[in-house]
């Protein structure tokens, strides 16, 4: 029997193959095309964006621009407070009487009536009670008191007086000198408001020295802070020697009235700064 043979490959086999190829290559051709087009299109339609400025695309992508940062207003400052008028009180009359060198009491000069307080001193009546009742308060706030003078003669005047320039005359100095550096502590004789009556020098203690430093602390403090209520000052005030001619003395403490305390403490002023706004 005669066995077939299997036919020889045919020529238009292989054509077929090449035609296929070439048709997956025009596909993907394509399919290139569009992508490059569709990502010329995206790029254009993004510049388009950017330019018409802040929406879409852009508007999302743009840096933010910063606000500015708000400047707290300062607090205004309180408007002052006016100085009150001056009091109004009579610079003639006692409470209010000048006594320092060069200012001197009349010959013999005596208070009235002599009161006592405490410790063996004594003032002019009229204002001993404002004194005791300062005194009062001053221990109540816990601050030890002693009244180490108050009322001094005119003859016990010439005694401190003179003991000063003694001692100061002992250390070197001349009389003239001696009677300078005298008069910063105490008043000549006839000029002392010890002698009036109107003062008292108020210490903790027998033992506290009298000297300036003592200032600012404990019952100096104190006195500082509540004399005016009781009509009382510090007489001689810290800075202010180149007008009382004293020293500052803290434990000075002179009766010029409520109304007057008042205002030359909280002003800061001397006697004699006081009455002079009163000349004008």
């Amino acid at each position: 029997m005669k066995t077939k043979k299997d036919p020889a490959p045919s020529a238009a086999q292989p054509g077929r193959k090449k035609r296929r190829r070439r048709h997956f290559s025009s596909i993907w051709l394509r399919l290139l095309l569009l992508v490059v087009a569709l990502v010329g299109v995206g790029a254009a339609l993004y510049s388009a964006l950017r330019l018409m400025g802040g929406t879409g695309l852009a508007a999302e992508t743009a840096t933010p621009t910063p606000r500015p940062t708000a400047t707290a207003k300062p607090t205004p400052a309180p408007t002052p407070v006016p100085t009150p008028q001056l009091p109004d009180v009579d610079v003639t009359s006692w409470e209010l009487r000048l006594v320092r060198d060069g200012s001197p009491l009349e010959d013999g000069f005596v208070p009235e009536q002599l009161t006592d307080v405490g410790d063996g001193q004594t003032m002019d009546g009229r204002v001993a009670p404002a004194m005791l009742e300062m005194l009062a308060a001053a221990r109540e706030a816990g601050n030890p008191v002693w009244v180490c003078s108050g009322y001094r003669s005119y003859d016990t005047q010439v005694i401190i007086y003179q003991r000063h320039i003694d001692q100061y005359t002992a250390e070197g100095m001349t009389e003239e000198e001696a009677h300078a550096k005298t008069r910063l502590a105490v008043n000549p004789p006839g000029c002392s408001e010890h002698q009036s009556g109107l003062c008292a020098d108020v210490l903790e203690s027998s033992s506290q020295p009298m000297e300036p430093y003592i200032g600012g602390s404990g019952l100096m403090l104190w006195l500082e802070e509540h004399c005016a209520e009781y009509g009382f000052v510090v007489r001689y005030p810290d800075g202010k020697t180149p007008i009382t001619g004293v020293e500052y003395e803290p434990w000075h403490l002179r009766y010029v009235g409520k109304e007057a305390a008042a205002y030359m403490m909280e002003h800061g002023l001397c006697l004699e700064e006081f009455l002079a706004l009163y000349e004008e």
